[in-house]
């Protein structure tokens, strides 16, 4: 082999490197993105039970699926998927409220519940600040679903492109003119035609977040005016359902206990 050919088969690899970089680098750092992703949801998708749980509470404490949307409403809050109305499957552990009177215990003790809820609404669907560990003084927000919505739209953007610009058998199809034999024996057998389907077959799949189970919940306000309001359902509650309030409170109220609340209430 002359000194040309190998400056010309140097030349060749080269190429041919530079091509197997450009094409794997492109899906590598893309399958990267996706499995940050996918990982960043799953953290997120445990939050989702644990606020399905203290729904749940509210509507073990309000008693029936007509009292809490009289207090949702009456909070201007819609709630898109009805079961929050009914669910009832919750094991809660929460402060122990102190009232003179019965009607207040009742009202406070709704509170106790509504507000951590609120909190954890509010992480869930917008994230909460905390302090990122390895840089003492920065301020980090914790995963959420507005972000990671934003994501999957950033994340479907790149897919597109990679899908529309980074096609296999465009890879292949460069890879080949570098080896003038096989593309002769091709021209002559009329063989390679199989490669279109590639560009089909290693498509990388758009994320469809809606798949994911991260539903959206409402914001539920925490000012002066929602609490005023959430007293007055109460109140109203506690006027024609006595012998309901009466026993919810007695269970989740352990006369041993001076601090903590409990209800639990397991599937069946």
């Amino acid at each position: 082999m002359g000194l040309l050919d190998e400056w010309g088969n140097a030349l060749v690899e080269e190429g041919l490197r530079e091509a197997a970089d450009t094409f794997f680098g492109a899906r590598t750092a893309l399958e990267d993105e996706i499995a940050f992703f996918e990982s960043q949801a799953a953290k997120l998708k445990t939050q989702v039970e644990n606020i399905r749980s203290w729904f749940a509470g509210l509507n073990c404490l309000l008693g029936n699926e007509a009292d809490t949307r009289f207090l949702f409403d009456s909070l201007g809050v819609t709630l898109d998927d009805p079961t929050l109305y009914t669910h009832k499957v919750c094991s809660l552990q929460f402060r122990r409220p102190r009232s003179f009177t019965r009607k207040g215990l009742f009202a406070k003790t709704v509170w106790e519940i509504y507000e951590p809820l609120a909190r954890m609404i509010e992480s869930y669907m917008h994230g909460a600040p905390y302090s990122d560990p390895l840089h003492p003084g920065r301020v980090m927000i914790s995963v959420n679903h507005d972000h990671l919505r934003k994501l999957c739209d950033e994340i479907n953007t790149r897919i597109k492109s990679v899908n529309e610009s980074n096609r296999p058998s465009e890879s292949l199809a460069f890879a080949k003119r570098m080896d003038q034999t096989q593309v002769f024996k091709e021209s002559v057998t009329g063989g390679g035609g199989q490669t279109w389907t590639l560009d089909r077959d290693l498509a990388f799949a758009p994320l469809v977040f809606e798949d994911l189970d991260l539903p959206d919940f409402p914001d539920l306000p925490l000012d002066a005016k929602a609490r005023a309001t959430l007293e007055e359902c109460c109140a109203k509650i506690f006027s024609r359902r006595r012998d309901h309030v009466d026993s919810i409170l007695d269970e989740v109220f352990d006369p041993e206990d001076k601090t903590i609340c409990v209800l639990d209430r397991p599937g069946r």
